[in-house]
C-alpha cells in the first residue's frame, strides 16, 4: 500500500460534515454496499472506506470551485496534450504547490513557509498527510482532459458540490455514498493504476517518500506555471500567457534589448522578413531569456525542421549579433577555444642572388653552379632549367618546414562570449568524442570563467545566449555527455514541420503564387519523409530544404517532374532503385499530366 493510504491515515477525525453524518448513522467508515463501492472495486468481497485525507481535498476543491477557498487549481497546455496539472493547495503549515506530469507519473513541489521555499515533506506520521496530493489528484479526476478525466468521480464529486451549495440537496445517505464513492474511486486508481489501465493514475511510489523540489531558480523561470486556470488565484505558480505563433515584426517591441554594436558586430545582426512567423517554442525561449537567468538552450530535430532559422529569429528579436560555430567529427577541445592558422604575415623573401633568365641563356651550367656550388660540364638547357627549378622548390620547402610560424585565433564562441550576443553552435552531436564539449562547461556554469591557452581567463558575458543545434538520428550522431546536457536550461526537440506548414513557409519565402501547387509538392515532401523513415533510408533525406528547392528550380524552369528529380529524388536516397520507386510512386502520379 503506497504511503497515501497507509492505516494511519485512515485512523485521522473525518472532516464535517462528514464525521456528523457516520456519528448519526452508527459510525462506520467503512461500507460494504455495492452502491457504495467505486466501479474500479472489483474484488468479490467489496469494501470501501471512508478516508480523511481524501475528504478533506475533495471539500478543498468544492470551496475553491464556489469561491470559498483560497488556493488555485489548473494546468499548463501544450499544442497537443497537457504539460503539466497545477494546484496550490494551503494547510496550516504553509502553502504548497504542485504540479503533476501524467507521462512519467511523477509528482514535483514546494511549501511556501513563513516567506521561505522549501522542499515538499515527506508522506508519513511526522510529514504530510498527503491531502495535498490528493487534491491535486481529485482535481485532475473531475476537471482533467483526456484519459485521466473519471466519469464515475465527477459524477458523484459534482453531486456533492450541488448539495453544498445547496441546488440539489441529497439526503445523508445519499450524500455520504458519494463520498464513499470517491475515497474508493482515487484510492483504487491510484493503488492499482497500473492493473486497471485506462482509467488509473500513474504516480511513481518512490517519490513520496523523497519529493521532487521544485527550487526557486525552476519556479522562476516558469517552466512549471500554469497557462489554464479552472479556479482560484495561482500566487506561486505564476500563471504565464499562453503563446501563439506571430511573426517576427510583431516581436521587436516586446523583446528588443536595445544594445549598440560596433559595425562590425551591427552588421552580424540577422535581418529575416518582419513576416516570418514565430513559433510558440521560439517565443518560450526569448520569454526565459528576457524574464529569468536561463541562457543555455539546445533544439534537437531533424534537419529543416528550422533549428537554424529560429536562433537567428533569437538573436533579431534580441537585437544580439548572430555567431555560428559548425562541429564536425574531429572537433577537438582546443578548436572549441581558438583556431591555429599559418602566420602569413611573418613570410619574408629571403635574401639571396638568383640567376636571372639572361644569365640562363648565356651560361646554363654557370647558373646551375652559382645556386648549388658545383659546376656540372656539358649539361643541356632542358637538364639545367629543371635542375634550377628543383632546387628552389627544395629550399622553400626546407624554409618553411623549419619556420613552423602560426598564430593563435580566438574561436567563434569565445568571441561570442565577449559580448551580449546568441552563439549557435550546430551539430553538437557529431563530435566522435562526447566529453570534447565538457570543455565548455566552466563558461557555462555560474562563474562563467574559463582559461585560455594563452594563459588568459576569459570570462562569459552575463547576457550570452548558447543554442546548440543538432539532430540526434543521423548517421555519425554521438550521444551526449550528460554534464553537458544538465548545464541546459532548456531542452526542445522539434518535430518537423507539417506538409500544412512547409508549405506555407515555402511560399513566403519564394513568392510562389500557385499556392495550391506547393501545397501538392508539400504533401509528396511529407509522404517521401515517412517512407524513408518507414524503410529506414540511411544517407538519404527530404524536408523542408528539398522542397524549397523544388519550388524555385520549378519556378525557373517551369517543369514541376524535371525540377524535383535534382532537388528532391537525388538526395532521398543514395540507391538507384529507391529513387526510381519514389519518383514512380510519389512524384509521377501526382505531377505527371502537368509534365
Amino acid at each position: 500500500m503506497s504511503a497515501l493510504f497507509e492505516t494511519w491515515t485512515l485512523k485521522q477525525e473525518l472532516p464535517e460534515p462528514f464525521a456528523e453524518i457516520v456519528r448519526e448513522n452508527g459510525g462506520k467508515k467503512t461500507s460494504v454496499k455495492e452502491k457504495n463501492c467505486s466501479i474500479y472495486n472489483t474484488g468479490k468481497a467489496k469494501s470501501a472506506a471512508l478516508h480523511p485525507p481524501t475528504l478533506r481535498a475533495i471539500l478543498w476543491l468544492a470551496g475553491l470551485m464556489t469561491g470559498w477557498n483560497s488556493g488555485a487549481a489548473g494546468f499548463q497546455a501544450g499544442d497537443t496534450e497537457v504539460n503539466f496539472y497545477c494546484v496550490e493547495y494551503e494547510k496550516m503549515d504553509g502553502k504548497y504547490a504542485l504540479v503533476y506530469n501524467s507521462r512519467n507519473g511523477k509528482v514535483k513541489g514546494l511549501r511556501l513557509k513563513d516567506n521561505t521555499v522549501e522542499p515538499l515533506l515527506p508522506l508519513s506520521e511526522k510529514g504530510s498527510d498527503g491531502e495535498e496530493y490528493l487534491a491535486l489528484f481529485a482535481f485532475i479526476s473531475a476537471n482533467g482532459i483526456g484519459d485521466l478525466a473519471d466519469r464515475e468521480f465527477a459524477s458523484h464529486f459534482y453531486d456533492m458540490l450541488s448539495h453544498i451549495e445547496g441546488e440539489n440537496i441529497l439526503s445523508d445517505e445519499e450524500f455520504l455514498s458519494c463520498a464513499f464513492v470517491c475515497c474508493d474511486n482515487l484510492y483504487r486508481r491510484i493503488e492499482f493504476g497500473s492493473v486497471i489501465g485506462d482509467g488509473g493514475i500513474p504516480l511513481e511510489e518512490s517519490q513520496l517518500a523523497d519529493p521532487d523540489f521544485i527550487t526557486p531558480y525552476l519556479l522562476n523561470t516558469g517552466v512549471y506555471s500554469p497557462n489554464a486556470v479552472e479556479g482560484g488565484e495561482f500566487e506561486i505558480l505564476t500563471v504565464k500567457t499562453l503563446h501563439k505563433e506571430i511573426t517576427l515584426g510583431a516581436l521587436k517591441g516586446e523583446f528588443n534589448q536595445g544594445r549598440t554594436y560596433p559595425e562590425e558586430y551591427r552588421r552580424m545582426i540577422p535581418n529575416l522578413p518582419d513576416y516570418y512567423r514565430v513559433n510558440t517554442e521560439t517565443q518560450e525561449i526569448l520569454s526565459m531569456i528576457v524574464n529569468t537567468p536561463a541562457r543555455f538552450f539546445m533544439l534537437a530535430g531533424e534537419s529543416g525542421a528550422g533549428k537554424t532559422t529560429d536562433s537567428k529569429i533569437i538573436a533579431q528579436a534580441l537585437g544580439y549579433p548572430h555567431f555560428v560555430f559548425t562541429c564536425g567529427p574531429n572537433t577537438e577541445e582546443t578548436s572549441l577555444m581558438v583556431s591555429i592558422l599559418p602566420n602569413i604575415d611573418s613570410c619574408k623573401v629571403p635574401k639571396e642572388h638568383w640567376p636571372n633568365m639572361e644569365d640562363f641563356l648565356m651560361d646554363p651550367a654557370s647558373a646551375v653552379a652559382e645556386l648549388t656550388g658545383m659546376y656540372p660540364g656539358n649539361m643541356e638547357s632542358e637538364t639545367a632549367f629543371r635542375k634550377i627549378l628543383e632546387e628552389i622548390y627544395q629550399r622553400g620547402y626546407d624554409r618553411a618546414k623549419g619556420e613552423k610560424d602560426f598564430i593563435k585565433k580566438e574561436s567563434t564562441i569565445i568571441q561570442a562570449c565577449r559580448m551580449p550576443s546568441v552563439i549557435e553552435i550546430q551539430e553538437v552531436s557529431m563530435i566522435e568524442k562526447p566529453g570534447t564539449l565538457t570543455r565548455l562547461n566552466a563558461l557555462f556554469d555560474d562563474c562563467a570563467k574559463t582559461d585560455l591557452l594563452n594563459g588568459e581567463i576569459i570570462e562569459r558575458h552575463p547576457d550570452t545566449v548558447v543554442i546548440l543545434t543538432t539532430n540526434l538520428d543521423y548517421v555519425g550522431c554521438q550521444m551526449f555527455n550528460e554534464s553537458v546536457l544538465s548545464h541546459m536550461n532548456l531542452i526542445q526537440h522539434r518535430k518537423g514541420m507539417s506538409a500544412k506548414d512547409m508549405a506555407k513557409r515555402a511560399v513566403e519565402r519564394t513568392g510562389c503564387k500557385e499556392i495550391e501547387i506547393v501545397q501538392e509538392m508539400a504533401r509528396v515532401v511529407a509522404n517521401i519523409h515517412q517512407y524513408l523513415t518507414k524503410k529506414q533510408v540511411q544517407g538519404g533525406v527530404c524536408g523542408y530544404r528539398e522542397l524549397e528547392n523544388w519550388v524555385w528550380s520549378y519556378l525557373a524552369t517551369g517543369d514541376i517532374v524535371n525540377a524535383s528529380h535534382h532537388t528532391v529524388v537525388s538526395k532521398a536516397s543514395p540507391y538507384p532503385e529507391d529513387r526510381e520507386e519514389i519518383l514512380n510512386t510519389y512524384i509521377l502520379p501526382y505531377f505527371e499530366a502537368a509534365a
